[in-house]
């Protein structure tokens, strides 16, 4: 039976060689939640989110987002799923504008939204320019606006607000909102704590790949590990 939550886990390993880099993880992100995940460097965090967005197969245990498979049905997933590493992601050969209209092409959006997503994002004055000469926050902030075009159920994000001010961290919330008003799940991964809490439900500590903790956010110690 498919799960009904937008993301669900169980038993979640991965491996990479010797190194056990996810350790039996079991969480469920319901519908219009954010989940925050937390923990040193290496406990896992990338890890899970790659897995999830089926860039990694899990070594053992199964992962399920937006009710499909990430092994057998993969190509399900990524209709659904958009996953926003650490890298903007963005074709430097292309000005902001036909970045975007490339990305609306590839998910079958209208172009016509282009302009509006490149106001939003603070980009206008820089829309016709080679994307090579962007800084890191405007590669970023042309990453989050090819994310809204996307509309994506659910939502996985590796340090977001990295090379963002404090405008660019708005549009990350306003994206999070987005997909929650809409039913879907955020899975957020990021050291920046102080502005991620503000945006999550629940949060899953991580050490060493295994699940320490697993509860609402703000409830100190809570453990759920359904």
């Amino acid at each position: 039976m498919r799960p009904l939550d937008p993301v669900v886990t169980e038993a979640l390993s991965r491996r990479f060689g010797a190194v056990v880099a996810l350790r039996g993880v079991g969480l469920r992100v319901r519908e219009g939640t954010c989940l925050l995940l937390v923990g040193p460097n290496g406990s896992g965090k990338t890890t899970l989110l790659r897995v999830l967005a089926t860039a990694l197969r899990p070594t053992e245990g199964r992962a399920w987002v937006g009710g499909y498979d990430v092994v057998s049905e993969g190509h399900r997933v990524r209709e659904v799923c958009v996953y926003l590493g650490t890298s903007p992601g963005v074709y430097a050969g292309l000005t902001g504008f036909e970045n975007l209209c490339l990305a609306a092409d590839l998910c079958g959006r209208p172009r016509r939204q282009v302009p509006e997503l490149l106001a939003w994002a603070g980009l206008e004055p820089v829309a016709y320019t080679l994307t090579g000469t962007y800084s890191l926050g405007m590669r970023r902030r042309l990453a989050l606006a090819r994310v809204r075009l996307q509309e994506p159920r659910v939502l996985l994000l590796d340090e977001p607000f990295v090379g963002l001010d404090e405008d660019g961290a708005r549009l990350v919330s306003e994206l999070v909102a987005g997909v929650k008003d809409r039913g879907g799940a955020v899975v957020l991964a990021t050291h920046d704590h102080h502005r991620a809490r503000a945006l999550c439900d629940a949060v899953a500590e991580l050490d060493s790949g295994r699940l320490l903790s697993y509860g609402p956010a703000g409830l100190a110690g809570a453990v759920n590990r359904g």
